[in-house]
């Protein structure tokens, strides 16, 4: 069943998402990077690197989005469970960066700190994109 998409809506809630995270990422990496005294050489943890991901997971997020609105029965609800689901997903490769030849610095600790910075954006997409992304009177709709 297709439910209508509003897409000045959903543009709307994706860059809410896009610049929230970022601001609220750059944050949370500015306290991550002293706390977890980040090596200058572990470029994951880097600001670009940050915000790019950053920028695929906001944006990856809008486009499952719409398809889930135009297939599901229960866009919201299906939506916020795969937001959920590939968020647990995203800390994978976090995780197997701690021994990676590639990048002999990593810890647990830095990966952990890399996977926080997911949680910022899955939350703002999982709370935007049903609240903007669908037209006004859809069943489910925030």
């Amino acid at each position: 069943m297709r439910h209508p998409i509003s897409p000045p809506g959903l543009l709307r809630a994706w860059l809410t998402a896009l610049v929230g995270s970022a601001v609220l990422n750059e944050l949370l990496r500015s306290v991550l990077w002293q706390l977890l005294s980040v090596p200058p050489s572990f470029l994951p943890f880097s600001r670009p690197a940050v915000l790019l991901w950053t920028a695929v997971g906001v944006s990856g997020g809008a486009a499952a989005f719409a398809l889930v609105a135009r297939w599901s029965f229960e866009p919201v609800r299906t939506f916020r469970r795969l937001a959920a689901v590939a968020l647990v997903l995203s800390w994978v490769p976090d995780a197997l960066l701690v021994g990676s030849p590639r990048f002999p610095e990593a810890t647990w600790d830095l990966a952990a700190g890399l996977a926080s910075l997911h949680v910022v954006p899955a939350a703002a997409c999982a709370w935007l994109y049903p609240k903007w992304g669908l037209q006004s009177g859809v069943k489910g709709a925030c």
